[in-house]
């Protein structure tokens, strides 16, 4: 969909980083903490918002998403299906 750099490390060498560097024992945990607070912010979100509450927090996180994104990618983002989102989009451009 977008351009992307995409770097990857066997577990083996990622562990000998992190027992002979505190740089990289620490950015290890720093990443695990964004990793936890992401998913946990998203099971939120599930449980306690609305469709349109989740779409709203998309459009305001990532303008330029639909630019990029199929909607029927968004859509399965939201964890709705296409009409949902079409019904959506039609109600808040009539606000």
């Amino acid at each position: 969909m977008t351009e992307a750099s995409v770097l990857c490390i066997c577990i083996e060498d990622l562990l000998f980083l992190y027992q002979h560097s505190h740089a990289w024992e620490r950015f290890g945990r720093l990443l695990a903490q964004q990793a936890f607070n992401i998913v946990n912010e998203r099971t939120e979100s599930f449980l306690f918002k609305t469709p349109e509450e989740r779409y709203l927090d998309l459009i305001e996180h990532h303008p330029d998403i639909f630019n990029n994104v199929p909607l029927y990618h968004i859509s399965s983002y939201l964890g709705i299906q296409g009409p949902s989102l079409s019904r959506i989009r039609k109600r808040l451009s009539v606000k």
